[in-house]
Order: C-alpha cells, then sequence, then structure tokens
C-alpha cells in the first residue's frame, strides 16, 4: 500500500536540501530512488517541508536506511525531524505542468467516503484531465485526511476549489477548506507506479 511521508525540517534552508540531495545521489527524475511516487519540497516560514509519496511503507524505509538519510542531513547541517507517515487512499498525477506550490488541507471531520463521494462528482478527478500537477489524500491516525496537491499557483487552485470542490463539498457536508500553500522548492516524479 502507498504511503505518504510529510516532514517538518524547520530551520533547513534550499541550500542544506540541496546539499543532502547531492550527497544522497539524487539530482532529479532519472535518480529517483525506488518506490518513490512523488517528491516536493517547499519553503514554509520556519524553514522546508517535504511531502513524498512512496510506493509502500517498506521502500520509504529502505531508502532512508540504506541511503542514510538522517547523516546526508546531518552533513548538508539539517536535522532530520521524525516523519509523519500516512496510508494513502488515492493518488495520481493530473494535467498540470507547472509545480509552483503544495497546497495541504488538514480535514479532522472528512473521511474516505465523503472524499470518494466528493471526487465522484469532480470532473477530471484521477485523471490527467485534472488541473492539478499531482494530487495525494492520505487517512490520519483518527481517521480524518490529509489532502496534498501541487499546483502552478494558489490561485490555479482557487478556481478549481470554486468551481469544482465547493459545490461537491456543500452536497457532501464538508466544512470550508482551509488550505496551507507552500512555494515549491523542487519536485522530483518518482518511477514507481502506486499500489494505492
Amino acid at each position: 500500500m502507498a504511503v505518504l511521508m510529510m516532514l517538518e525540517l524547520p530551520g533547513a534552508t534550499p541550500e542544506q536540501y540541496d546539499r543532502a540531495n547531492e550527497i544522497l545521489g539524487i539530482a532529479g527524475d532519472d535518480d529517483a530512488p525506488e518506490g518513490l511516487i512523488s517528491h516536493a519540497a517547499g519553503l514554509t516560514d520556519e524553514g522546508m517541508v517535504i511531502v513524498d509519496v512512496w510506493d509502500s511503507a517498506e521502500s520509504l524505509e529502505r531508502f532512508f536506511e540504506e541511503r542514510e538519510v538522517q547523516a546526508a542531513m546531518n552533513e548538508a547541517g539539517a536535522e532530520l525531524g521524525e516523519p509523519r507517515v500516512l496510508p494513502v487512499h488515492n493518488e495520481f498525477e493530473g494535467g498540470g505542468s507547472d509545480a509552483g506550490v503544495l497546497m495541504i488541507a488538514e480535514l479532522d471531520d472528512f473521511d474516505t467516503d465523503t472524499y470518494d463521494q466528493m471526487a465522484s462528482g469532480m470532473e477530471g478527478h484521477g485523471s490527467a484531465e485534472h488541473p492539478a500537477v499531482y494530487h495525494a489524500a492520505a487517512v490520519t491516525d483518527g481517521g480524518g485526511m490529509v489532502i496534498v496537491d501541487i499546483w502552478e499557483s494558489p490561485d490555479a487552485f482557487g478556481k478549481f476549489a470554486q468551481e469544482q470542490i465547493a459545490p461537491a463539498g456543500e452536497e457532501a457536508g464538508m466544512a470550508p477548506l482551509e488550505p496551507r500553500f507552500v512555494p515549491v522548492h523542487r519536485r522530483i516524479k518518482g518511477h514507481s507506479a502506486s499500489s494505492a
């Protein structure tokens, strides 16, 4: 089963992130580690956030151990926090091409049934017709969901939210969405297909 990994890196800089990737031997899509489906690193007010989707928890664990991610981060001068790993309910590549921002939404009162109901009423959801670059929906320990998309801009997401999410959400009884937008520093598309 695919997993979503979110890792906050307080105080980390883009230079430290780039150096860690250099140490890990990851320069771009061609160097994506086995099992990686999608990777995005964004700049926050506090540092950086990394959001990955892996084909399994085992692939993620193998990458951290075999590539010695902790040592690479230490050598780059950044502290590696504890990753948050959640089972993926759905993920797909969309039709968008410019990875400008991460849209992260924590939905505590939102379950997979509501997600599926909403998705079934959205045009192009789950396909290359979807305007996002990438979409992942994962289940939290408390039964809520975390939605992470990669969009061209907050405005591109806002247009989609107004045209499709709001009507589908109203019908499903969803509370108003309060997304967090994080500028993307780097996006890597992995070679693995989802097993979600």
